[in-house]
Protein backbone atom coordinates (compact mmCIF):
# COMPACT_ATOMS: atom_id res chain seq x y z
CA UNK A 1 0.00 0.00 0.00
CA UNK A 2 1.62 3.32 -1.06
CA UNK A 3 1.59 6.47 1.05
CA UNK A 4 1.42 9.99 -0.37
CA UNK A 5 3.22 13.13 0.77
CA UNK A 6 1.31 15.75 -1.19
CA UNK A 7 3.39 18.83 -1.90
CA UNK A 8 2.67 22.23 -0.39
CA UNK A 9 5.21 24.35 -2.27
CA UNK A 10 7.58 24.46 0.73
CA UNK A 11 10.35 22.40 -0.83
CA UNK A 12 12.42 21.47 2.22
CA UNK A 13 9.32 20.84 4.32
CA UNK A 14 7.86 18.49 1.68
CA UNK A 15 11.13 16.65 1.05
CA UNK A 16 11.84 16.28 4.76
CA UNK A 17 8.35 14.82 5.34
CA UNK A 18 9.02 12.21 2.64
CA UNK A 19 12.31 11.25 4.31
CA UNK A 20 10.65 11.22 7.73
CA UNK A 21 7.84 8.95 6.57
CA UNK A 22 10.21 6.64 4.71
CA UNK A 23 12.46 6.33 7.75
CA UNK A 24 9.53 5.64 10.08
CA UNK A 25 8.10 2.93 7.80
CA UNK A 26 11.54 1.35 7.49
CA UNK A 27 11.77 1.09 11.28
CA UNK A 28 8.26 -0.40 11.50
CA UNK A 29 8.70 -3.03 8.78
CA UNK A 30 12.46 -3.62 8.96
CA UNK A 31 12.32 -3.89 5.17
CA UNK A 32 13.01 -1.89 2.03
CA UNK A 33 11.25 1.40 1.34
CA UNK A 34 11.02 3.17 -2.04
CA UNK A 35 10.48 6.92 -2.49
CA UNK A 36 9.39 8.27 -5.88
CA UNK A 37 8.85 11.91 -6.86
CA UNK A 38 5.62 12.18 -8.87
CA UNK A 39 5.77 15.98 -9.15
CA UNK A 40 2.55 16.59 -7.17
CA UNK A 41 3.56 14.23 -4.35
CA UNK A 42 6.24 11.93 -3.03
CA UNK A 43 5.05 8.33 -3.12
CA UNK A 44 6.46 6.19 -0.32
CA UNK A 45 6.09 2.44 -0.89
CA UNK A 46 7.12 -0.22 1.65
CA UNK A 47 8.23 -3.62 0.36
CA UNK A 48 6.42 -5.32 3.26
CA UNK A 49 2.94 -4.76 4.61
CA UNK A 50 2.61 -2.29 7.48
CA UNK A 51 0.67 -3.41 10.55
CA UNK A 52 -2.70 -1.76 11.09
CA UNK A 53 -1.62 -0.87 14.64
CA UNK A 54 2.14 -0.30 14.54
CA UNK A 55 3.91 0.20 17.86
CA UNK A 56 7.01 2.42 17.87
CA UNK A 57 7.50 2.71 21.62
CA UNK A 58 10.35 0.55 22.80
CA UNK A 59 11.64 -0.13 19.28
CA UNK A 60 15.45 0.10 19.44
CA UNK A 61 15.73 1.41 15.90
CA UNK A 62 13.12 4.03 16.62
CA UNK A 63 14.92 5.31 19.70
CA UNK A 64 18.14 5.56 17.68
CA UNK A 65 16.51 8.07 15.35
CA UNK A 66 16.37 10.63 18.15
CA UNK A 67 19.97 10.38 19.31
CA UNK A 68 21.38 12.40 16.40
CA UNK A 69 22.99 15.81 17.06
CA UNK A 70 21.16 17.20 14.05
CA UNK A 71 18.04 17.60 16.17
CA UNK A 72 19.60 20.60 17.89
CA UNK A 73 20.39 22.16 14.49
CA UNK A 74 16.85 21.68 13.23
CA UNK A 75 15.74 23.95 16.09
CA UNK A 76 18.59 26.49 15.92
CA UNK A 77 16.12 29.31 15.24
CA UNK A 78 14.07 28.46 18.34
CA UNK A 79 15.33 29.80 21.65
CA UNK A 80 14.96 27.54 24.64
CA UNK A 81 15.31 23.81 25.19
CA UNK A 82 15.57 22.15 21.76
CA UNK A 83 15.31 18.69 23.33
CA UNK A 84 11.72 19.37 24.39
CA UNK A 85 10.86 20.01 20.74
CA UNK A 86 12.57 16.78 19.74
CA UNK A 87 10.64 14.88 22.41
CA UNK A 88 7.38 16.45 21.22
CA UNK A 89 8.08 15.23 17.67
CA UNK A 90 8.87 11.72 18.92
CA UNK A 91 5.80 11.52 21.16
CA UNK A 92 3.51 12.85 18.43
CA UNK A 93 4.65 10.20 15.96
CA UNK A 94 4.49 7.41 18.56
CA UNK A 95 0.98 8.30 19.62
CA UNK A 96 -0.48 9.13 16.20
CA UNK A 97 1.39 6.82 13.81
CA UNK A 98 -1.66 4.66 12.98
CA UNK A 99 -3.76 7.74 12.18
CA UNK A 100 -0.92 9.33 10.22
CA UNK A 101 -0.45 6.26 8.01
CA UNK A 102 -4.19 5.95 7.44
CA UNK A 103 -4.44 9.60 6.36
CA UNK A 104 -1.43 9.38 4.03
CA UNK A 105 -2.91 6.44 2.14
CA UNK A 106 -5.33 8.95 0.62
CA UNK A 107 -3.73 10.63 -2.45
CA UNK A 108 -5.84 13.76 -1.85
CA UNK A 109 -4.58 14.39 1.69
CA UNK A 110 -3.58 18.00 2.33
CA UNK A 111 -1.55 19.84 4.94
CA UNK A 112 -3.63 22.45 6.77
CA UNK A 113 -1.79 25.62 7.75
CA UNK A 114 -2.59 28.09 10.52
CA UNK A 115 -2.70 25.82 13.56
CA UNK A 116 -0.30 23.42 15.20
CA UNK A 117 3.48 23.85 15.48
CA UNK A 118 5.59 26.68 14.05
CA UNK A 119 8.04 25.66 11.36
CA UNK A 120 11.62 26.23 12.57
CA UNK A 121 14.05 27.98 10.23
CA UNK A 122 16.44 25.04 10.43
CA UNK A 123 13.82 22.96 8.64
CA UNK A 124 12.67 25.19 5.80
CA UNK A 125 13.74 28.81 5.16
CA UNK A 126 10.70 29.53 2.97
CA UNK A 127 8.36 28.48 5.78
CA UNK A 128 10.06 30.55 8.49
CA UNK A 129 8.16 33.65 9.53
CA UNK A 130 7.92 35.84 12.58
CA UNK A 131 9.92 36.09 15.80
CA UNK A 132 10.26 32.95 17.91
CA UNK A 133 10.69 34.60 21.30
CA UNK A 134 9.66 37.73 23.23
CA UNK A 135 11.55 40.96 22.47
CA UNK A 136 11.47 44.48 23.89
CA UNK A 137 10.39 45.90 20.54
CA UNK A 138 6.70 46.38 19.85
CA UNK A 139 6.70 44.06 16.88
CA UNK A 140 4.43 41.19 16.00
CA UNK A 141 4.21 38.91 13.01
CA UNK A 142 2.28 35.69 12.70
CA UNK A 143 4.27 32.47 12.53
CA UNK A 144 3.62 29.83 9.90
CA UNK A 145 2.09 26.87 11.69
CA UNK A 146 1.33 23.38 10.42
CA UNK A 147 -0.48 20.41 11.89
CA UNK A 148 1.61 18.70 14.54
CA UNK A 149 1.87 15.28 12.82
CA UNK A 150 3.24 16.75 9.56
CA UNK A 151 5.57 19.00 11.56
CA UNK A 152 6.91 15.96 13.42
CA UNK A 153 7.49 13.98 10.20
CA UNK A 154 9.37 16.92 8.66
CA UNK A 155 11.55 17.45 11.75
CA UNK A 156 12.44 13.74 11.79
CA UNK A 157 13.30 13.73 8.09
CA UNK A 158 15.53 16.80 8.32
CA UNK A 159 17.27 15.53 11.45
CA UNK A 160 18.07 12.17 9.87
CA UNK A 161 18.69 13.06 6.20
CA UNK A 162 19.74 16.72 6.32
CA UNK A 163 23.35 17.83 6.60
CA UNK A 164 24.44 20.86 8.63
CA UNK A 165 27.90 22.41 8.45
CA UNK A 166 29.25 25.12 10.73
CA UNK A 167 30.83 28.07 8.94
CA UNK A 168 32.24 31.31 10.30
CA UNK A 169 32.29 34.46 8.21
CA UNK A 170 33.74 37.71 9.56
CA UNK A 171 33.65 36.29 13.07
CA UNK A 172 29.96 35.43 12.81
CA UNK A 173 28.78 31.86 13.21
CA UNK A 174 26.70 30.49 10.36
CA UNK A 175 25.24 27.11 9.50
CA UNK A 176 24.83 25.61 6.06
CA UNK A 177 21.87 23.26 5.61
CA UNK A 178 21.76 20.71 2.77
CA UNK A 179 19.03 18.21 1.88
CA UNK A 180 19.02 15.88 -1.18
CA UNK A 181 15.76 15.50 -3.10
CA UNK A 182 14.86 11.89 -4.03
CA UNK A 183 13.68 11.22 -7.57
CA UNK A 184 13.46 7.44 -7.49
CA UNK A 185 15.34 5.75 -4.66
CA UNK A 186 15.09 2.79 -2.30
CA UNK A 187 16.82 1.87 0.95
CA UNK A 188 16.76 -1.13 3.25
CA UNK A 189 18.13 0.50 6.39
CA UNK A 190 17.77 4.14 7.42
CA UNK A 191 21.43 4.40 8.45
CA UNK A 192 22.47 3.71 4.83
CA UNK A 193 20.77 6.94 3.76
CA UNK A 194 22.34 8.94 6.56
CA UNK A 195 25.84 7.64 5.77
CA UNK A 196 25.35 8.37 2.07
CA UNK A 197 24.43 12.02 2.69
CA UNK A 198 26.97 12.98 5.32
CA UNK A 199 30.08 13.37 3.21
CA UNK A 200 33.40 14.24 4.89
CA UNK A 201 35.87 16.92 3.89
CA UNK A 202 33.45 19.42 2.39
CA UNK A 203 35.36 22.58 1.37
CA UNK A 204 33.63 25.86 0.61
CA UNK A 205 33.67 29.66 0.70
CA UNK A 206 29.95 30.22 0.50
CA UNK A 207 26.55 28.57 0.31
CA UNK A 208 26.49 27.93 -3.46
CA UNK A 209 30.06 26.68 -3.36
CA UNK A 210 29.17 24.28 -0.53
CA UNK A 211 26.14 22.95 -2.41
CA UNK A 212 28.18 22.41 -5.59
CA UNK A 213 31.01 20.56 -3.81
CA UNK A 214 28.47 18.51 -1.86
CA UNK A 215 26.74 17.58 -5.15
CA UNK A 216 30.03 16.33 -6.62
CA UNK A 217 30.85 14.28 -3.52
CA UNK A 218 27.33 12.81 -3.39
CA UNK A 219 27.58 11.96 -7.10
CA UNK A 220 30.86 10.13 -6.51
CA UNK A 221 29.25 7.98 -3.81
CA UNK A 222 26.34 7.19 -6.13
CA UNK A 223 28.81 6.44 -8.93
CA UNK A 224 30.59 3.86 -6.77
CA UNK A 225 27.28 2.16 -6.04
CA UNK A 226 26.35 2.20 -9.72
CA UNK A 227 29.71 0.70 -10.69
CA UNK A 228 29.29 -2.08 -8.10
CA UNK A 229 25.65 -2.78 -8.99
CA UNK A 230 26.03 -2.52 -12.76
CA UNK A 231 23.72 0.48 -13.19
CA UNK A 232 22.43 3.58 -11.43
CA UNK A 233 19.57 2.29 -9.29
CA UNK A 234 18.96 5.41 -7.19
CA UNK A 235 18.46 8.88 -8.67
CA UNK A 236 18.31 12.26 -6.92
CA UNK A 237 16.93 15.30 -8.70
CA UNK A 238 18.41 18.15 -6.65
CA UNK A 239 20.13 19.35 -3.48
CA UNK A 240 18.23 21.93 -1.44
CA UNK A 241 20.48 24.36 0.40
CA UNK A 242 20.20 27.42 2.62
CA UNK A 243 22.11 29.31 5.30
CA UNK A 244 21.31 30.02 8.95
CA UNK A 245 22.90 33.20 10.26
CA UNK A 246 23.05 35.00 13.58
CA UNK A 247 20.98 38.19 13.84
CA UNK A 248 20.50 40.48 16.83
CA UNK A 249 17.22 38.98 17.89
CA UNK A 250 17.82 35.35 16.90
CA UNK A 251 19.31 32.97 14.37
CA UNK A 252 17.47 33.29 11.07
CA UNK A 253 17.50 31.42 7.76
CA UNK A 254 18.48 33.04 4.48
CA UNK A 255 16.39 32.33 1.40
CA UNK A 256 17.07 28.84 0.07
CA UNK A 257 17.68 27.50 -3.40
CA UNK A 258 18.32 24.20 -5.15
CA UNK A 259 21.03 22.72 -7.33
CA UNK A 260 19.77 20.37 -10.04
CA UNK A 261 21.51 16.99 -10.18
CA UNK A 262 20.23 15.68 -13.54
CA UNK A 263 23.51 16.36 -15.43
CA UNK A 264 25.55 14.37 -12.91
CA UNK A 265 22.94 11.60 -12.79
CA UNK A 266 22.97 11.34 -16.61
CA UNK A 267 26.76 11.12 -16.67
CA UNK A 268 26.82 8.34 -14.07
CA UNK A 269 24.01 6.41 -15.77
CA UNK A 270 25.83 6.59 -19.11
CA UNK A 271 29.10 5.14 -17.80
CA UNK A 272 29.86 4.90 -14.05
CA UNK A 273 33.51 3.92 -14.52
CA UNK A 274 34.41 6.64 -17.03
CA UNK A 275 32.67 9.27 -14.92
CA UNK A 276 35.14 8.76 -12.06
CA UNK A 277 38.03 10.89 -13.48
CA UNK A 278 35.64 13.79 -14.11
CA UNK A 279 34.31 13.74 -10.55
CA UNK A 280 37.83 13.42 -9.13
CA UNK A 281 38.95 16.42 -11.17
CA UNK A 282 36.00 18.54 -10.02
CA UNK A 283 36.57 17.52 -6.40
CA UNK A 284 40.23 18.55 -6.70
CA UNK A 285 39.21 21.93 -8.15
CA UNK A 286 36.99 22.55 -5.13
CA UNK A 287 39.71 21.53 -2.69
CA UNK A 288 42.41 23.62 -4.34
CA UNK A 289 39.98 26.50 -4.70
CA UNK A 290 39.28 26.46 -0.96
CA UNK A 291 42.85 27.59 -0.25
CA UNK A 292 43.77 31.25 0.14
CA UNK A 293 44.41 32.96 -3.18
CA UNK A 294 42.65 30.35 -5.34
CA UNK A 295 39.08 31.49 -4.78
CA UNK A 296 38.50 32.09 -8.50
CA UNK A 297 39.05 28.36 -9.14
CA UNK A 298 36.35 27.27 -6.72
CA UNK A 299 34.03 29.94 -8.17
CA UNK A 300 34.60 28.56 -11.69
CA UNK A 301 34.00 24.97 -10.50
CA UNK A 302 30.82 26.06 -8.74
CA UNK A 303 29.51 27.77 -11.88
CA UNK A 304 30.12 24.63 -13.95
CA UNK A 305 28.24 22.37 -11.52
CA UNK A 306 25.44 24.93 -11.20
CA UNK A 307 24.97 25.67 -14.91
CA UNK A 308 26.65 22.74 -16.67
CA UNK A 309 27.27 24.38 -20.06
CA UNK A 310 30.24 24.89 -22.40
CA UNK A 311 30.87 28.48 -21.30
CA UNK A 312 31.35 27.52 -17.65
CA UNK A 313 33.47 24.51 -18.67
CA UNK A 314 35.73 26.78 -20.73
CA UNK A 315 36.02 29.22 -17.83
CA UNK A 316 37.04 26.44 -15.41
CA UNK A 317 39.73 25.07 -17.76
CA UNK A 318 41.15 28.55 -18.40
CA UNK A 319 41.19 29.27 -14.67
CA UNK A 320 42.95 26.01 -13.85
CA UNK A 321 45.64 26.67 -16.45
CA UNK A 322 46.77 29.62 -14.36
CA UNK A 323 47.48 27.25 -11.45
CA UNK A 324 49.05 24.36 -13.35
CA UNK A 325 52.59 25.24 -12.24
CA UNK A 326 51.51 24.64 -8.64
CA UNK A 327 49.61 21.40 -9.33
CA UNK A 328 51.18 17.97 -9.25
CA UNK A 329 51.05 16.17 -12.57
CA UNK A 330 48.80 13.39 -11.27
CA UNK A 331 46.17 15.98 -10.32
CA UNK A 332 45.96 17.49 -13.79
CA UNK A 333 43.16 16.11 -15.98
CA UNK A 334 44.25 14.19 -19.08
CA UNK A 335 42.81 14.64 -22.56
CA UNK A 336 40.33 11.77 -22.21
CA UNK A 337 38.92 13.25 -19.00
CA UNK A 338 38.40 16.67 -20.58
CA UNK A 339 36.82 15.09 -23.66
CA UNK A 340 34.41 13.20 -21.43
CA UNK A 341 33.47 16.36 -19.55
CA UNK A 342 32.79 18.11 -22.87
CA UNK A 343 30.59 15.23 -24.00
CA UNK A 344 28.60 15.26 -20.74
CA UNK A 345 28.22 19.05 -20.89
CA UNK A 346 27.11 18.90 -24.53
CA UNK A 347 24.30 16.37 -23.95
CA UNK A 348 22.90 18.11 -20.85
Amino acid sequence: MPYYITKTGLDAFDTARAWGLGTTINVITGDEVRITDSYWAYIVEPASAVSANPNLAGNTGWETLFEDGNWQRVFLTVKGDWSSKRDKARNTLQQQIATILCDLQNPTNIVPFGTGESLPGGLDPTGFKGLRHTTRAQYQEGQLKVRKDHWALACLGMARCGTYRDAKEAGQSNWLALLPVPQNIHFSYFRDVQELFRVPGLKYHGVQNAAAHYAVQLAERLRRRAAAQGDLQDRYSAVLYFRLFGARQQIKPAQGNQLRLEPLMKAIAQDPDKTQPMLQWLDYCFRLGSTTGAEDLTLAATELVMRWDLDTYDRLVRTMIRYQKHIKRENLPDTKTLEKVISYVSIS
